[in-house]
This record gives C-alpha cells, sequence and structure tokens, in this order.
C-alpha cells in the first residue's frame, strides 16, 4: 500500500488518504480481503497524528470500502463490477469537479478548458 501525502496541495490529509486508498482498493493493487495496516502504523510511517488516519479509515468503511473484524483488523472489502464502474465514474466527477475548480481559480475560461481536454483526450 502506497500512500504519497503532499502539504502543498491544500486537500485535508484525510482526503488524501481517502483517495489513495478507495483509488488503490478499486484498480486492484489492494486485493479484496487483504489486511491493511493499523490506523496507528500508517500514522507513524507517515509521520502525522492518527487522527486524519482514523478519519480516513472512517470514510472507507461508510463507504463501502473497507471492513473492520474486532480483534483481527481491517480488510479490504470486495467490490462487484458494477459497483466498481459506478465508483469509477464517482472518481472521474470528483478528478473533473476539482480540475474545473483549478481552472476557475486560474482564470481559464470553459472553451479553453474543454480545448485542453479535447487535445488530452
Amino acid at each position: 500500500m502506497d500512500i504519497v501525502l503532499n502539504q502543498t496541495l491544500g486537500e485535508p490529509i484525510y482526503n488524501q488518504i481517502y483517495s489513495q486508498i478507495s483509488r488503490q482498493i478499486l484498480n486492484g493493487s489492494i486485493k479484496a480481503d487483504e489486511q491493511l495496516p493499523t490506523i496507528r502504523n500508517i500514522a507513524n510511517e507517515l509521520r502525522i497524528s492518527v487522527i486524519p488516519v482514523k478519519m480516513a479509515w472512517d470514510s472507507l468503511e461508510k463507504n463501502g470500502f473497507i471492513y473492520t473484524v474486532t480483534g483481527r483488523g481491517t480488510f479490504a472489502k470486495k467490490i462487484n463490477s458494477k459497483e466498481m464502474e459506478s465508483r469509477h465514474q464517482e472518481n472521474v466527477k470528483n478528478l473533473v469537479e476539482e480540475i474545473c475548480k483549478k481552472a476557475r481559480d486560474l482564470n481559464v475560461d470553459k472553451d479553453e478548458l474543454l480545448k485542453m481536454i479535447e487535445e488530452s483526450y
């Protein structure tokens, strides 16, 4: 499991962790029923407080990416193909929203942004 935090993004740490773990589960880097490290181990490895890791874990569990077995640990949940397709589309939609927000912040107009997307696609 790879988690890389970027302090300069302005995106909350728990959100970065959530996004990266959920993406790894969806793309199969983290396999169904694979045990995840403990919250404390991840916090120590990333040299951050356990609080943002706990927040990310809570969101991952709430959104059906992981499950916890008392006394055994936390595991990646198996996601069926229909649900996976829906989540992929949700991830793409979130990325598009981020791009649009950044484009607005940089005063890039809609037509120019659409042209850039067409060229990149």
